[in-house]
């Protein structure tokens, strides 16, 4: 299932990166993705759970983002870094329906920086992650 999760969370970072690049439509970029990749259905409602999530709930997750990385305007972050970012924060203080447990959360986030961000996407995902976790997180909730 980690594998499947992993696979999911790149389709959902490439529809995610080329909607806030371009002015595609989200259903459209979605749906061609769909047919590019088939995924079971657990696999394709975790894809419509978290792309149309982030997207619906961008503004709100943006401003956590840039309370927790104060340096970085939203709007000078690399697209990569900040679709990740939306995705990490999303199933971390949004999501209801999966509840992915922090640390899975977080390893897939810089997982993914390490794969299709920059040198340093990794690190800066890690430490913006880890500064909403701190803040956002009561440590009860810790999984």
């Amino acid at each position: 299932m980690g594998s499947l999760r992993h696979r999911v969370r790149i389709a959902a970072l490439q529809i995610l990166f080329e909607v806030d690049a371009t002015d595609h439509p989200i259903d459209v970029v979605y749906e061609r993705r769909l047919e590019e990749e088939a995924f079971a259905a657990d696999g394709e409602r975790f894809l419509r759970n978290l792309v149309f999530g982030v997207w619906e709930h961008r503004s709100y997750l943006d401003r956590i983002i840039e309370e927790a990385a104060p340096n970085w305007p939203i709007t000078q972050m690399p697209g990569v870094d900040k679709a990740i970012l939306r995705i990490a924060i999303y199933e971390l203080l949004v999501d209801e329906v999966e509840r992915t447990p922090v640390k899975a959360v977080i390893n897939e986030a810089v997982e993914l920086a390490k794969q299709f961000g920059s040198d340093n996407s990794s690190r800066f995902v890690n430490g913006v992650l880890g500064t909403v976790v701190m803040r956002y997180r009561s440590t009860s909730e810790e999984s």
